[in-house]
């Protein structure tokens, strides 16, 4: 194929990111629509690398650390958009898939100690 001018530029070696669910497409909407700019970041790191750990971006722990996703069993990473914002996704590595399991402008109660023990 033979680029020309004002054809989109492809990423090298892109990640497909895809929504996970309905839910996590809504609240990937409302993180737009609340923090933009920050969003647009988590994007960038997500697909740039999305098992980097850093002070933003880290795997998720305990019974959080893994999802499913077509009866596949994968590591289930966090990525803090703001103070509370969060967005969780599985890393599909074989096929470069990420799969966006939750998007939040609130800290998910799921993370908080006493619900991650099963102590509701």
């Amino acid at each position: 194929m033979s680029a020309k001018r004002g054809d989109p530029v492809e990423r090298p070696d892109p990640w497909e990111f895809v929504f996970g669910d309905l839910k996590a497409a809504k609240g990937w909407e409302t993180l737009r629509r609340a923090a933009p700019g920050p969003l647009d970041q988590a994007w960038t790191a997500i697909t740039s690398d999305p098992t980097r750990t850093d002070g933003r971006q880290h795997q998720l722990k305990g019974n959080l650390g893994t999802g499913t996703v077509e009866g596949v069993s994968l590591p289930q990473w966090q990525y803090e958009v703001t103070g509370g914002g969060r967005l969780w996704y599985l890393v599909d590595a074989t096929n470069r898939r990420l799969s966006l399991s939750h998007a939040g402008t609130g800290h998910p109660k799921a993370t908080d100690k006493g619900v991650r023990r099963g102590k509701r």
